[in-house]
C-alpha cells in the first residue's frame, strides 16, 4: 500500500507543475506544435499560390512549364495543360528523311528524256506551222545576229566563228549531194540536229536534209560560204566549243 501511494503523489505534483505553468503566461508543449504546424501549413500555400502564379504568366507568355514549377504541379495533382518539348531523333534519322524529301523533290521535277520526247514528238512540226512567210522573221533575225558576230571580219577569222555560230533562220542551197534528189533545194533552217537539217522551203515543205552527204551553200555579211556537211556533224550547242581542224582534201 505505501508503494501505490507514493506513485499517485508523484502524478499530482507534476499535474500542479503544468497547470501552473499555464497560469503564470508560459505557453505549453502541445500550444507549440499547434502553432508550429499552422505557419508551416502557412508556409505550403504560400509557395504554392506563388508557382501557381508564375505557372500562368509561363503558360500564357510561352505555353509551357518550368521544371522545378511542373514538381510542385504533380504533386499537388494540379491538373495544367502543358506543352512537352520531344526530341527529334538522332542525327541518322534527320539525314535519312532530309535524303527521302530529296529524292521526292527530284521524282517531281524529272526532265523528259530524249527517248520520250520522241514518243511525245516533241521535236516535230505540224504541217499547219510549215509556212514559209512565218519563218522569215526568223531570218530577218538571224541576219541582225550574223553581222553583230562578224563585225566586218574576212578570210579565215570569219569562217572560225561561222564555225560557232547558229544557224537557225539562215537560208541555205545545197549544191552537191550523193543524192541528186537534194541538189538545187533552198529554204530557211528551222531545225537543226546532229546530223540533218530541216528546212522549209517556198513550196511550204518540210524537207529533212542530211548533212553528212552534201555541200552547202551560204550567204551571210555579203559574202558566199560553202558548209561541207561531212564535217560538219555536231550539235548546235556542241559546235561552239569545238575545235576545227583545216583539212586540204574534203570528200563527200
Amino acid at each position: 500500500m505505501k508503494k501505490i501511494i507514493k506513485k499517485d503523489n508523484n502524478n499530482n505534483n507534476n499535474k500542479v507543475k503544468k497547470t501552473q505553468t499555464s497560469k503564470t503566461g508560459e505557453l505549453s508543449y502541445e500550444e507549440i506544435q499547434k502553432i508550429h504546424s499552422e505557419l508551416s501549413d502557412r508556409n505550403k500555400n504560400d509557395k504554392l499560390i506563388a508557382s501557381k502564379e508564375k505557372c500562368d504568366v509561363i503558360g500564357k507568355s510561352f505555353g509551357f512549364i518550368e521544371p522545378s514549377i511542373r514538381k510542385d504541379i504533380v504533386d499537388e495533382n494540379i491538373d495544367k495543360p502543358f506543352v512537352l518539348l520531344s526530341y527529334g531523333g538522332t542525327s541518322k534519322e534527320i539525314k535519312r528523311e532530309r535524303k527521302e524529301k530529296l529524292r521526292l523533290e527530284k521524282l517531281k521535277t524529272k526532265k523528259l528524256g530524249s527517248k520520250k520526247k520522241r514518243e511525245l514528238s516533241f521535236f516535230s512540226i505540224s504541217s499547219e506551222n510549215c509556212i514559209y512567210d512565218q519563218y522569215l522573221p526568223l531570218h530577218q533575225l538571224w541576219t541582225q545576229y550574223i553581222q553583230d558576230v562578224m563585225q566586218q571580219q574576212k578570210g579565215p577569222a570569219l569562217v572560225n566563228k561561222l564555225l560557232k555560230a547558229d544557224l537557225h533562220g539562215a537560208i541555205v542551197i545545197v549544191t552537191k549531194s550523193k543524192c541528186p534528189t537534194f541538189v538545187g533545194q533552198k529554204g530557211i533552217i528551222v531545225q537543226e540536229t546532229e546530223n540533218t537539217f530541216k528546212i522549209i522551203t517556198k513550196e511550204n515543205k518540210l524537207n529533212i536534209i542530211p548533212k553528212e552527204q552534201c555541200q552547202f551553200y551560204l550567204e551571210c555579211c555579203n559574202q558566199v560560204v560553202t558548209i561541207f556537211g561531212k564535217h560538219f556533224c555536231f550539235r548546235a550547242c556542241d559546235r561552239a566549243n569545238k575545235k576545227f581542224k583545216p583539212r586540204m582534201n574534203i570528200e563527200l
